[in-house]
């Protein structure tokens, strides 16, 4: 059964302030560099790991699969994954991401169900995917551990759940207060945006977000083996990382500490008794 809690006004208000986060940043998202995919390089190396992932049902004998794209955004991991010919459905609480990703996926002429639901409490009705897959949201959510919960209990008997997230190699203090001055140096001489979503967030609110800063892969990885999930794999996403820092300034790109990972799951298959 989901891991339902009870909602109190402090997770309402956090909830609402991070909708409006989301809906302030929607029509700009795809602009940011290391979130939306803004060269074709970066579209291939996106395509492969999906791919990889989902499996390439438009161009090889598998069946497709019907995946959840939960906390989609502007639903670039849904338009990936409806280009390797699966069945996608892609939800988010923004109703101004979800405007987003309905343009893009009528312009890409592709057919992908979009609805509202909350990443922590996912309505009972989505059940028996058989892949359920997370960009760039574990971190922003206030309860990992009923987000998880939600996503195992969406996935089919054997199903598979795919977290892609990232962590932070801090250096020491020193370095990595370098680091941040050539970071920003970098952004304000290119006059690129920032690769990062931090500004959208008040320091408050990111301090409620358990995930919000990972130095390392281990939280995720023992949320997984604490709800069940069997065959837990957690991985470097090497050529995402390495193709999407290639297009950025170079003081950028040598004081940029994050790096991706991906972590997956697989639910248990239920047997019968004796």
């Amino acid at each position: 059964m989901n891991d339902r809690r009870a909602r109190g006004p402090d997770d309402e208000r956090l909830s609402a302030e991070l909708v409006a986060a989301w809906d302030r940043d929607a029509s700009t998202y795809d602009a940011t560099p290391r979130q939306g995919i803004l060269h074709e390089d970066e579209w291939r190396a996106w395509r492969r790991l999906l791919a990889a992932l989902l499996g390439d049902a438009a161009h090889s004998a598998i069946p497709p699969r019907r995946v959840l794209d939960v906390g989609t955004g502007t639903g670039t991991i849904a338009l990936l994954a409806a280009e390797l010919g699966h069945d996608v459905t892609g939800v988010d609480l923004s109703e101004a991401m979800l405007a987003e990703a309905r343009a893009k996926a009528a312009n890409a002429g592709r057919a992908i169900e979009w609805r509202i639901a909350d990443a922590e409490a996912l309505p009972p009705d989505l059940v028996g995917f058989d892949v359920v897959i997370a960009r760039h949201v574990l971190w922003m959510l206030p309860h990992p551990h009923a987000a998880i919960t939600a996503w195992r209990d969406a996935a089919r008997p054997g199903g598979l759940v795919a977290i892609i997230d990232g962590f932070v190699r801090t250096p020491p203090p020193p370095l990595d207060a370098a680091a941040r001055a050539l970071g920003r140096l970098g952004s304000w001489l290119s006059s690129s945006p920032p690769a990062d979503r931090d500004g959208a967030y008040a320091a408050a609110m990111r301090h409620q977000l358990p995930l919000a800063v990972q130095r390392d892969t281990r939280a995720v990885a023992s949320l997984l083996e604490a709800l069940g999930l069997e065959r837990i794999r957690v991985r470097p996403v090497h050529e995402v990382d390495r193709v999407e820092r290639s297009h950025q300034p170079l003081l950028v790109r040598v004081s940029d500490p994050r790096r991706r990972y991906v972590a997956t799951g697989r639910t248990p298959i239920l047997t019968a008794a004796g």
